[in-house]
């Protein structure tokens, strides 16, 4: 792992323009494939896991550029200025019998911790600091859904809140981790090596918990090694580290200033790093959320109120009335378990419709409206990418609401890190006429008073717009800033570390934004029956068209979790509909015309009219999903229709193969061993050529016993989407997907008959978790060995009703080929008869062209590969190129 160092950051991941990519970016492997797919995503010691850490901390690691004081001064401004003339004598022998050294870490914890809470004793009394030793107990991720989909963790050295207990096991409770290593040797700053990255991943993973689990913008965490220590200050863009100091020679009183200036915020009532636009939900706030969701009872309500205790109260700033909206989130849907990236996390969510009352939150016995859930996503943006915000106003402005199909709508909601940048921008500029106290010294000599003042003039505000401190936030203008100075030396909602490395590095910052969705959906994993699966695939298949051709918008990230069955499909005009429009890319014309991606005759995508060719030559989308051509970087690679349409495509695979029972009826595999096959790779490299084979192979076989409709759509599906990945002498016989073909073979099965009821089934590849893919990791089932020319067994799968299982029992059962011959994807007559008249699809005029058998048609057998390379290792790609944003 390369470590950059103070401002010289590697120039080979920094020195790119702002500017979009003239090529395609290269695939990044990461730390959390989403939605994962083996077991090798949560094993600690895996290949897969140790290969994503690695990646996702390469060139992110920057060298603090100054002495450890000026570390806590820059990024540690207190409210109370640390009493440096006090007298520390005390501290002189603090660490006097903390002796490390090789095979003595654990002896010497009693010692550590001793002189440890030597350094924290003149904290007052509401700011005390509980330290614990907690070296080899056991931390779970810090949601319960989600806690089996990551590995534990085990922090060395855990610190509490100010003034409240630490209790075991809880991440709730923590707010910071201390990681202690014997010798100084094994500092891992700045060293490469696989043993030093295994060190700075444990700091990262509790980095990474401590952030998602208090919605924190920034953590920090401290490192010792030996006698000498490390400060290290995570967000969602990169790690800033301090240069080391020893405990031995003044370094006591480093650490005690640190833990000074960490509990005594300017901003916020407990520590450094705390967001001012949330709070944990209390007993009573529970309880409210119970009861106002009890009497409108949305669907599966009693459910999502089950882990109250994760969620929190946030104010979301809407752009459009300048005001701070107050919610209560309380089920989380989905979490991204990366550090370095959007963070995005998807909540349901209520408007808290509460008043303050004597400095409590109390009912508003003037508001009689229902709670309405809706759903919440938060997530830190990176800087360069238009919006999400002005996708939706682009939907807005070009849709009437009338004709809205398929497509989320936004209800309010903005980017907090932007409007801050404003605020913090003017103040430098002298806009807002700084007075003296308020300028950058006054942190340094003392002034704090008015610091202190201009901080309750914050722009958003926990307590909401009528808290018992907060300013009336019912302004004018969606634009609206404090007539005061910003309270701090730098942003907070928007990242500020790597423009402390230089400001030439300013793209690489991330912007935190919240946004509610009026339509609540539930995952594509969750349907009833496999017709409301087909029909909420349909729909969002439509809104994309929708927003490409009537907006101009093209998502570019089609996938599992961005594609929700509509909860009450009674009160919606569409069964399903697609949202998170964070990657989404907008033509600037002014009538963005048909807007529709038709192919050549070689397959390859033309650019809609108005559409900058440079913004889609940065490859988006989540890993198992992407379309083959998007796995192979090209120069000249163009991501538009046809990409997003065989996204769709691989969606469908994912869905149908784990949730209903289908199998080959060539060699007998089940779903989710298909499933398996399909989706193991982890690299590009081996993604494109097993899906390449996929489609002229394994694909073709698969049928849905007792569902000939998704059993023809299936075969339909998988025709339409190989036309453009023809071998290459018939070349020009390659089609590219379009919306007509795709649409009209959704709504051809749609009127079919024979769709069965009540049939989505538990996938076997799950643990404890009945649903699939929308957690980020899944663990799955070790392979059983078997005779290949067995059947693979189809259970024990946990039906949802005892028809399915009779009609598995009683369907016949094709015998295994023993030499699979090159079979064409399309529909046979066995799985299910066509209706209407027959054409002739991209794998039949190829069949046709045909004379004699050629190698080209066989599918291709993967290259020999090296054990580290089938684990991922190596086939990253570049870690961060110039002609790419960062991910």
């Amino acid at each position: 792992m390369s470590i950059s160092t103070g401002s010289c950051c590697s120039s080979a991941s920094c020195s790119r323009s702002a500017g979009m990519a003239s090529s395609a970016s290269p695939h990044k492997f990461k730390s959390s494939p989403q939605p994962p797919n083996t077991r090798a995503d949560v094993v600690k010691d895996s290949n897969t896991v140790k290969h994503g850490w690695a990646s996702e901390l390469k060139d992110r690691i920057n060298l603090f550029p100054g002495q450890p004081d000026a570390f806590i001064d820059t990024l540690l401004p207190c409210s109370t200025p640390f009493p440096d003339d006090a007298d520390h004598s005390d501290l002189k022998d603090a660490f006097k019998d903390y002796n490390p050294g090789a095979g003595k870490e654990l002896a010497e914890y009693p010692n550590l911790l001793a002189g440890l809470r030597k350094v924290v004793e003149p904290l007052e009394e509401g700011r005390k600091l509980v330290i614990a030793d907690t070296h080899g107990k056991e931390m779970t991720f810090p949601f319960n859904a989600f806690k089996d989909h990551h590995h534990p963790t085990y922090p060395d050295i855990t610190v509490s809140f100010p003034g409240e207990p630490l209790v075991p096991g809880s991440w709730r409770h923590i707010s910071m981790v201390m990681e202690v290593k014997p010798t100084e040797l094994e500092d891992p700053f700045p060293k490469s090596g696989g043993k030093y990255v295994r060190t700075v991943e444990q700091l990262a993973k509790s980095a990474r918990n401590l952030l998602l689990v208090h919605g924190l913008l920034h953590v920090y965490l401290v490192g010792i090694y030996g006698t000498t220590v490390r400060l290290t200050r995570f967000d969602h863009s990169c790690a800033l580290v301090s240069v080391q100091f020893s405990l031995d020679h003044g370094g006591a009183k480093i650490l005690r200033k640190f833990f000074w200036n960490f509990t005594h915020p300017i901003i916020g009532d407990t520590v450094v790093g705390v967001d001012p636009t949330v709070m944990p939900l209390d007993k009573e706030s529970q309880d409210w959320v119970k009861s106002e969701l009890s009497g409108t009872k949305p669907r599966n309500w009693e459910h999502h109120v089950a882990a109250l205790e994760e969620g929190r109260r946030v104010e979301v700033y809407d752009e459009k009335t300048g005001r701070c909206v107050p919610y209560l989130l309380y089920h989380l849907i989905d979490v991204n378990g990366r550090l370095f990236s959007r963070a995005t996390m998807v909540w349901r969510a209520i408007e808290d419709t509460r008043v303050w009352e004597n400095g409590r939150l109390v009912p508003d016995k003037t508001c009689t409206a229902p709670a309405k859930p809706r759903i919440l996503k938060e997530a830190w943006r990176q800087v360069v990418r238009t919006a999400e915000t002005e996708v939706y106003k682009r939907l807005q402005e070009r849709i009437p609401e009338e004709e809205r199909f398929g497509l989320a709508k936004m209800e309010c909601g903005g980017d907090i890190g932007a409007l801050e940048m404003e605020w913090w921008e003017r103040t430098q500029n002298g806009t807002l006429h700084a007075t003296s106290e308020t300028t950058e010294s006054s942190y340094l000599d003392g002034s704090h008073d008015a610091i202190r003042t201009a901080a309750h003039a914050m722009l958003f505000r926990s307590t909401g717009s009528n808290g018992p401190d907060a300013i009336p936030f019912v302004n004018p203008s969606s634009r609206y800033l404090p007539d005061r100075p910003y309270p701090l030396l730098h942003p907070q909602h928007q990242t500020y570390s790597w423009r402390l490395c230089g400001s030439e590095f300013w793209h690489r910052e991330r912007s935190h934004m919240r946004l509610v969705i009026d339509d609540v959906g539930r995952p594509l994993t969750e349907f009833t029956s496999t017709r409301e699966l087909v029909m909420a695939m349909r729909d969002a298949i439509k809104g994309h068209q929708q927003a490409k051709e009537v907006a101009g918008v093209l998502h570019r990230d089609i996938s599992l979790g961005n594609i929700l069955i509509v909860d009450d499909i009674s009160k919606s005009a569409y069964t399903g509909f697609v949202h998170d429009l964070d990657y989404s890319s907008m033509d600037d014309a002014e009538n963005s015309g048909s807007g529709c991606c038709e192919g050549t005759a070689d397959g390859s995508a033309v650019v809609s009219t108005g559409v900058d060719a440079t913004k889609l030559k940065e490859r988006t989308g989540t890993f198992y999903y992407m379309a083959v051509d998007l796995l192979n970087v090209q120069p000249d690679t163009i991501h538009d229709t046809p990409f997003d349409l065989e996204s769709f495509y691989w969606v469908f695979c994912w869905v149908v193969l784990r949730h209903t029972i289908c199998r080959s009826n060539a060699t007998g595999e089940d779903g989710p061993q298909l499933c398996r096959n399909l989706f193991i790779s982890d690299n590009v490299h081996t993604a494109r050529s097993t899906k390449r084979d996929w489609f002229f192979g394994a694909a073709v076989h698969v049928e849905v016993p007792g569902n000939v409709p998704l059993t023809k759509l299936w075969l339909k599906f998988t025709d339409l989407a190989s036309g453009s990945h023809l071998p290459i002498r018939f070349q020009h016989l390659r089609t590219a997907l379009t919306y007509r073909e795709v649409l009209d073979a959704f709504d051809e099965v749609l009127q079919m008959d024979g769709w069965p009821e009540d049939d989505w089934v538990h996938c076997p590849l799950l643990d404890a978790n009945p649903k699939t893919g929308i957690a980020p990791v899944v663990p799955i089932l070790a392979d059983v060995p078997r005779d290949s020319a067995q059947p693979a067994p189809t259970g024990p799968r946990q039906l949802r009703s005892h028809t399915i299982q009779a009609r598995l029992a009683t369907a016949p059962r094709s015998a295994p080929a023993t030499a699979p011959t090159p079979h064409i994807p399309v529909p046979s007559s066995s799985a299910a008869p066509r209706a209407g008249p027959v054409t002739r699809s991209a794998s039949k005029r190829m069949y046709d062209a045909m004379t004699e058998p050629s190698p080209l048609d066989q599918p291709k057998r993967p290259s020999k590969r090296s054990k580290a390379a089938s684990c991922g290792i190596g086939d990253a790609g570049p870690s961060r190129s110039s002609k790419g944003p960062p991910a």
